[in-house]
């Protein structure tokens, strides 16, 4: 699933039903940058907030702790299609799957709730690592997740 500058990859295909989960956000006056639009790095932000209450927070936190065990960014791709502005209600929607023993990725829309309009599309992956070192996906993630295509 490479993707090469002016190619458009496969992921930005829209998501099936299977395994979505929904993530509401709201912008603030904080979000946005001169122009009134939300900042483009805010996009990674809300992406990383969904991800988190979909493998939840404390249980992460629990399993670094515990086992030494972190998630850290493999991959991300972003397609900026339109800008939200201050009031617009989002919504996150996210598909996870599991790509290899030490991978989970994560396609995710941000959606402008009122009219349905996608304005941004991402893929982020995550590697499971322990000691700077990959290890397999905790049993209690790989179970909940579809292997990808």
């Amino acid at each position: 699933m490479k993707s090469k500058l002016g190619q458009r990859p496969e992921f930005w295909n829209d998501m099936t039903e299977s395994l979505l989960f929904r993530f509401p956000v709201t912008v603030y006056y904080e979000d946005t940058d001169i122009t009134g639009v939300v900042y483009h790095a805010n996009y990674l932000k809300y992406c990383e907030r969904a991800r988190s209450e979909i493998l939840g927070a404390e249980r992460l936190y629990q399993i670094h702790q515990q086992e030494n065990l972190s998630f850290v960014v493999y991959r991300a791709e972003m397609n900026f299609r339109r800008g939200a502005v201050l009031g617009d209600r989002l919504e996150v929607q996210t598909q996870p799957t599991l790509t290899s023993p030490y991978r989970v990725q994560f396609l995710q829309n941000i959606v402008r709730s009122s009219d349905q309009q996608t304005l941004v599309k991402a893929l982020i992956e995550l590697v499971c690592i322990k000691q700077e070192k990959p290890v397999p996906v905790p049993d209690w993630i790989q179970e909940h997740l579809p292997p990808s295509d």
